[in-house]
């Protein structure tokens, strides 16, 4: 007995020997190759034959580091390294890179956070690498900081508050303020404050950036088409003779308390209210399978509580603007946050609801049948861990890196994660995911809830503790009932009357059908086991009359409610989830269809739920009204606000009451009947107006042919003519709409610039009005923001749509009051400018961004699917998509003047826009 004792007394004070689980580490991805120079800098390099290659540099540095006389100046250092350096002159940085194909914003950024600031790059190919590596070291101690370029940039700075930091806050902002409520974050945001901005002097930024900016406390990620022959001799180089300094590595701040009680506020402008109960998960770091493992189980019950929760509202028929439950990630904390929206009158019944069903999954879980929506997808992420993980650039590679060296963490191997996931789902069963539903739904939790303005705060948090203690009572016992029957089959099959070879590609094949449907097949090598298909044709609201316009607000998600033969809405999308099948139906301006993404083995039923919806659409009244309701409370809501109450402004002196692109308001839907819906329906999904389906797979074609003719060639389809997509513009529309309604201390304007005279459209067109849109963007960002520091992000983009004949484009920009004159000059000189020729070297840059964007399509089948779909009905042909590439080089500098003065020149006419603050 004494010996025993003994024994006992000793495994405690080891540690508890075998009381205590073993943790299984995550194991390191071996490709990532880590090292450190002599005076600290850290590099990761992971070597790719894949391109792209990307750029990371991490100072880890943030507004945590400032001091109460340096609010702001982490994120002004970040700003600077666009501004000059010693190897590169005032945004000349920026222009280098673009002429490689990177886009400022999308490859070349930057972020500033509460502890660290992160630079990145992102190339096409490894060309550039070197000035890349050479803008990275001049960030580390060469940057300029001139007094000139730190007070055009106030301008800039201040522009970026006026997006981010807007006075009428949306509800998550207002969540993450009480979240950090008391807490180091709370005062010291990023941005810091428009008086430090304001009053930042080029000197105190020197110092600041001197202090923080060492190479002990700075790590460098490269990742992609590189050798590490070639990569590290590259970073020695460059940055070994950046000198170390005294600085102390900062001690990062893991262990935060946050506000944890009950937050009730009112939404944002355009938001629904809502209400959602918030669960701390612990630390966000993983670094043991166990932990995964957790991660994972969480994830899969988050993702039954929306499933059961979105099931329940349906079935109630009870309008519900979102359902979600999901983790929320913030600095080294994770939270798993479950909520509902819906309208103001259904609140009562909707928390009831609400609780109603978590109270139910916590005392009885979900069943084996609900199980296999999410086993089916973690399944197929095994499956397809290894086509996944080649498919991977350089980018990819880079994001990940990052994150995980911001926050301490492994970048898991592919070996480790494979083991790691087969062990997870060899012990995945109902009883383990509801045992965790139990533990998650049973924890400490505190409650959120958005208000609408005409509700009263006091009285709502009265009400939280009654609704705490119906939700500790015992839940109901659900009645699941699963459809035991799948689609019908059609009653004959069609066939293939014609096949035809396109010579612009060996893989592509164009079948035309008995029922005059054609058929684009492409056969992928790289599609590995997934499938995208788009089935669409011409047409959308421009085939209907306007009577119906108001249904087609409401059509798709009634039907996706009602349901489709035999199943209810709920059902099928439960039974389209169990084959790993998405299905998303659409009515555009001009065309309409449905987009489908699967696997191989879900293609015939994705063929007979296409068959299906075609044919045996349901229209429920129950679900019709809570749709309607639905879109009543989204669009009132909107149109309440400023940007709301402006953008129908503009809307109405765009166009007739009787176009499609006339902006509806809630009393116009809530007149919708179940037969106009069905006739939308019946006139858009049963006529044929160059009918195309679109399949892009690696499958054989004889394989294919089969289930084509059983369900595509089957459809009943009625011929009918292509509409007319004239757009119906007020032609005597107001030349200008100046309105004061803004409640934030700044001003919209945009130039809205029409044409109607576009009688025709190619691909080339499609590419060059692309590529217009980037040397917009790029004069804007220089002239407005760079040179005259009006605005943060001014834009440009065209808003026609595909078929119709006219050209329709916004340059604008959000600024302070007393710039907006400056504003609507910058912009006419813009157009002035544009006016008189784009230059050999905008043209080139552009259309090498172009290719760059439009290559990673190849790796995706539905994109592919959605682009060939897109060519196919409004008749731009495929050469352009099969040769990318010379479709760009095709375009001269004269086609893109030219190409310009039809927009801009002397056949069209302009809109000026401007929303003030209230006086």
């Amino acid at each position: 007995m004494k010996a025993h004792y003994a024994a006992v007394v000793l495994c405690v004070a080891l540690a508890g020997c075998s009381t205590q689980p073993t943790q299984t580490l995550l194991k390191s991805d071996p490709y990532w190759v880590t090292g450190e120079l002599n005076n600290g800098l850290k590099y990761h390099i992971y070597p790719d034959k894949e391109q792209p290659v990307s750029v990371r540099l991490l100072v880890h540095a943030g507004s945590l580091q400032e001091n109460e006389q340096q609010k702001g100046y982490a994120h002004f250092v970040e700003h600077m390294a666009f501004n000059g350096s010693t190897n590169f002159s005032q945004n000349d940085v920026v222009s280098l890179f673009e002429q490689a194909g990177a886009s400022f914003g999308a490859d070349l950024n930057a972020y500033t956070s509460y502890q660290e600031t992160l630079y990145k790059l992102d190339l096409p190919d490894n060309s550039q690498l070197e000035k890349a590596v050479t803008w990275l070291r001049d960030i580390g101690d060469g940057l300029s900081i001139s007094e000139e370029e730190v007070e055009k940039e106030k301008g800039v700075i201040l522009g970026e508050f006026r997006y981010s930091r807007k006075e009428d806050k949306p509800f998550a902002f207002k969540f993450y303020d009480h979240l950090i409520q008391d807490n180091q974050f709370a005062k010291h945001d990023p941005l810091g404050t428009k008086t430090s901005v304001s009053n930042v002097d080029a000197q105190g930024l020197k110092d600041f950036y001197q202090t923080w900016y060492q190479p002990q406390l700075t790590e460098l990620v490269i990742s992609g088409d590189i050798t590490l022959s070639e990569a590290i001799p590259l970073v020695e180089e460059k940055f070994s003779s950046w000198k170390r300094g005294t600085t102390p590595f900062p001690n990062k701040k893991k262990h935060t308390t946050y506000n944890n009680n009950d937050f009730v506020d009112y939404v944002g402008g355009s938001e629904s209210p809502s209400i959602g109960i918030v669960i701390d998960r612990g630390a966000r770091v993983t670094t043991s399978h166990e932990q995964q493992h957790q991660l994972w189980l969480d994830e899969i019950s988050q993702q039954l509580i929306q499933q059961r929760l979105s099931d329940v509202f349906v079935d109630a028929a009870l309008p519900i603007q979102w359902a979600f439950s999901t983790s929320y990630l913030i600095e080294y904390q994770r939270y798993s946050i479950t909520s509902v929206a819906f309208p103001t009158q259904h609140r009562e019944q909707s928390q009831q609801q609400f609780f109603a069903t978590l109270a139910s999954l916590r005392d009885y879980g979900v069943t084996e049948n609900e199980l296999k929506v999410p086993l089916q997808e973690y399944t197929s992420y095994l499956e397809d861990v290894n086509s996944n993980w080649d498919k991977m650039n350089g980018i990819g590679h880079a994001e990940g890196k990052s994150v995980a060296l911001v926050i301490d963490q492994k970048v898991q191997s592919q070996l480790d994660y494979i083991a790691s996931m087969k062990v997870f789902l060899a012990d995945l069963n109902v009883k383990t995911i509801n045992r965790n539903l139990d533990r998650l739904l049973s924890s400490s939790y505190f409650i959120g809830v958005g208000l609408d303005e005409s509700e009263d705060v006091a009285a709502i948090q009265e009400e939280l503790s009654g609704l705490k203690s119906t939700f500790k009572k015992t839940g109901s016992k659900p009645l699941l009932v699963t459809a035991s029957n799948a689609f019908s089959a059609p009653g004959k099959q069609g066939e293939i009357v014609s096949v035809k070879q396109i010579n612009q590609d060996p893989s592509l094949q164009k079948w035309t059908l008995s029922n005059g449907v054609d058929v684009w097949y492409l056969r992928d090598s790289k599609a590995g086991n997934q499938v995208g298909v788009y089935y669409a044709s011409q047409g959308g609201k421009a085939a209907l009359d306007p009577s119906l316009f108001p249904a087609t607000e409401v059509a798709v998600p009634v039907v996706i409610r009602s349901g489709v033969g035999d199943f209810t809405g709920p059902q099928l999308d439960a039974h389209l989830k169990r084959h790993d099948i998405q299905i998303y139906p659409f009515i555009n301006f001009t065309h309409h269809g449905l987009e489908i993404s699967a696997k191989k083995k879900g293609l015939a039923e994705s063929f007979a739920a296409l068959n299906a919806i075609m044919s045996d659409v349901k229209v429920d009244p129950a679900q019709l009204e809570a749709v309607k309701e639905e879109f009543a409370q989204n669009r009132s809501a909107y149109l309440a606000t400023p940007l709301g109450e402006f953008t129908q402004m503009v809307n109405k002196n765009s166009y007739k009451s009787d176009s499609r692109h006339f902006m509806l308001e809630a009393d116009d839907v809530k007149r919708v009947t179940a037969k106009e819906v069905e006739a939308i329906h019946h006139q858009l999904f049963q006529m044929r107006r160059n009918n195309t389906l679109v399949v892009v797979a690696d499958i054989n074609p004889l394989e294919l042919k089969p289930l084509v003719r059983q369900y595509i060639a089957s459809i009943p389809l009625e011929a009918i003519e292509a509409p007319e997509f004239t757009v119906a513009y007020q032609k005597n529309a107001l030349p200008r709409v100046d309105v004061n309604v803004n409640t934030e201390d700044s001003s919209q304007y945009f130039l809205r610039v029409m044409s109607d005279n576009h009688t025709s459209q190619s691909a080339k067109d499609v590419f060059m009005d692309d590529m217009l849109q980037r040397i917009l963007s790029r004069r804007l960002t220089s002239y407005v923001r760079e040179e005259l520091s009006l605005d943060y992000a001014p834009y440009a983009f065209s808003a026609a749509q595909d078929s119709e004949p006219s050209h329709d484009w916004f340059l604008g920009a959000q600024t302070a009051p007393e710039n907006i004159d400056q504003i609507e000059i910058a912009i006419d000189k813009v157009i002035t400018d544009i006016l008189t020729g784009i230059s050999e070297e905008e043209t080139q840059v552009a259309a090498k961004q172009l290719v760059v964007d439009l290559n990673p399509i190849k790796d995706n089948p539905t994109q592919q699917a959605w682009f060939l779909s897109r060519y196919l009905i409004h008749g731009y042909g495929v050469n352009a998509l099969m040769d990318i590439q010379g479709m760009a080089d095709s375009i001269s500098q004269e086609d893109m003047s030219q190409h310009a003065k039809d927009i801009f020149g002397s056949g069209s006419w302009t809109s000026k826009n401007v929303m003030r603050p209230k006086l």
